[in-house]
């Protein structure tokens, strides 16, 4: 009787290459040392998902756009999920301690387990990290969802990165057309003390901010749900 395939496990080096090549981009980079609010646009890539070489991404911006850092990392054996939360955490391991850090990222499922909407059910070791990180730091963190591959420069420049990662690949490989900056979106001002609490709310939020910037009025069904939203939080 032969023997059933044994499933090779992926994984379980990336950690310990994560924070191999997060020594490295220190010895290149200069860290940023002051607390301040900070952006993140961070992805992940994984060829030949799951088991495959992969690269996890994160793009940090100063206050102000002043400053930027590119930071990518080579994963020899991973998924798109571990990739994913690795970029997430190099933002995080980045930033000095007690700043404020808004990251973006296109996958669901790693925004919502920051947003602590969705329960962590696997890849507990990078999650655990953190989370570690979170709370040694003192990190204020928000983060939101960002449509990929919809002409966002700050996503596609996240994803450019992964994918540079996941090659092996250098930062001569990014090439000309990625010197950008995020767009900063205040929150328009009929959504201010709106605090959505469920799934639907905050997508419905989200929906009506986007059509808000756009310079479309809110409709009076949609005015009506957003004051029903933002009564209930007064209240409570």
């Amino acid at each position: 009787m032969s023997r059933p395939a044994t499933r090779r496990a992926f994984g379980v080096r990336d950690l310990e290459q994560f924070h191999a090549r997060m020594l490295e981009l220190l010895s290149m980079l200069t860290a940023p040392t002051e607390p301040a609010k900070y952006v993140a646009y961070t992805d992940g890539a994984c060829l030949g998902n799951p088991e495959g070489p992969g690269g996890w991404a994160a793009a940090v911006f100063a206050p102000g756009n002043a400053e930027s850092w590119k930071l990518f990392g080579h994963l020899s054996s991973t998924s798109n999920n571990r990739a994913e939360a690795l970029g997430v955490l190099g933002a995080l391991e980045w930033v000095p301690a007690t700043s404020q850090l808004k990251v973006h990222a296109d996958s669901e499922l790693t925004v919502r387990i920051l947003q602590a909407r969705y329960k962590v059910r696997a890849n507990i070791d990078i999650w655990d990290v953190i989370r570690r990180t979170i709370d040694d730091k003192q990190l204020q963190l928000s983060v939101e969802w960002v449509r990929g591959h919809a002409g966002d420069p700050c996503n596609e420049l996240a994803d450019r990165l992964s994918k540079i990662g996941a090659l092996n690949g250098r930062f001569e490989d990014l090439g000309e057309g990625f010197d950008v900056v995020p767009l900063v979106q205040s929150e328009p001002d009929e959504l201010v003390g709106v605090q959505p609490r469920t799934d639907w709310e905050r997508e419905f939020v989200t929906s009506v901010a986007q059509q808000l910037r756009r310079g479309r009025a809110l409709s009076p069904k949609q005015q009506a749900v957003i004051d029903r939203i933002r009564s209930r939080g007064a209240s409570s």
